[in-house]
């Protein structure tokens, strides 16, 4: 079971992206939240590390995580937590599935997407000089 020791090495050093679900016994949400996981998984699971984990059995790792929320969903990929595809409260099967799909997109083209950013910004500095050239000009 994943614990705050061990947390860096199985998810941070991690290749393959990690979800982490963190749910309660006593919360009807997070049972069906399991439910809705267990569903998705069968789709993931060559591709994400995927782990449960009952909030009164990891209350360390939940609190060093900041879980707030129950139920809770994680996304980790390339050392980083993935706020953006997170989901907190209850999700279902079609969410969870939109998530583990934004977080395969992204690491499959941020390298890509880093490309056009440094083309843009480029682009962006030539217009500025451009201009700048521009209105010297007018002024003589």
């Amino acid at each position: 079971m994943l614990t705050v020791e061990t947390f860096e090495k199985t998810v941070i050093e991690e290749k393959k992206p990690t979800v982490l679900c963190f749910t309660a016994s006593w919360c009807l949400p997070s049972q069906t939240q399991i439910k809705a996981l267990e569903e998705v998984q069968k789709n993931y699971e060559d591709k994400f590390l995927i782990e449960v984990h009952d909030v009164e059995q990891s209350q360390e790792l939940a609190k060093s995580l900041k879980v707030n929320n129950l139920p809770t969903t994680l996304f980790f990929a390339e050392g980083e937590l993935k706020e953006q595809n997170c989901l907190y409260g209850y999700q279902d099967a079609n969410m969870l599935t939109d998530s583990f799909e934004c977080t395969l997109w992204e690491m499959e083209n941020k390298s890509s997407a880093n490309k056009y950013v440094w083309w843009i910004i480029g682009a962006l500095a030539i217009v500025a000089v451009l201009l700048m050239f521009y209105s010297n000009s007018l002024h003589y």
